[in-house]
């Protein structure tokens, strides 16, 4: 914290960005004054993450709209065989893709077309 007032950042907010019940990040805000945000300025500040959670996963590896669907599918059937929570099922969709080098869209369409299982995550124990 007092590297943050050392820097200038009187106050820091984090607003989840959110696609249903996916959650790919947090837009973080810095103010220079101490102090929360206004109605308004949680309203815009909420807008804007609803936008960068667009441009997030629509830039995520290439064009992902036309495969959103078919992302949100292979994320629920994860959630199914792995038995975790949308969220960690997505991250879990996110770091296979990136382990194998792939597009978020053709691994997403080889969990929905049962090509592909995620093997379940050790036990912590």
């Amino acid at each position: 914290a007092s590297a943050a007032v050392e820097a200038g950042a009187g106050a820091v907010f984090a607003i989840p960005l959110r696609i249903g019940a996916i959650s790919p990040g947090v837009l973080d805000l810095y103010a220079v004054a101490p102090g929360g945000l206004s109605a308004g300025e949680l309203a815009d500040a909420m807008t804007f993450a609803d936008a960068a959670a667009l441009v997030l996963l629509d830039g995520a590896q290439g064009e992902l709209g036309g495969y959103r669907a078919e992302i949100d599918q292979a994320t629920g059937i994860l959630t199914e065989q792995l038995g975790v929570g949308v969220e960690e099922a997505f991250v879990r969709l996110r770091a296979h893709t990136y382990a194998e080098g792939r597009r978020l869209a053709e691994v997403a369409a080889d969990v929905v077309a049962h090509r592909l299982r995620l093997p379940l995550a050790p036990d912590p124990d």
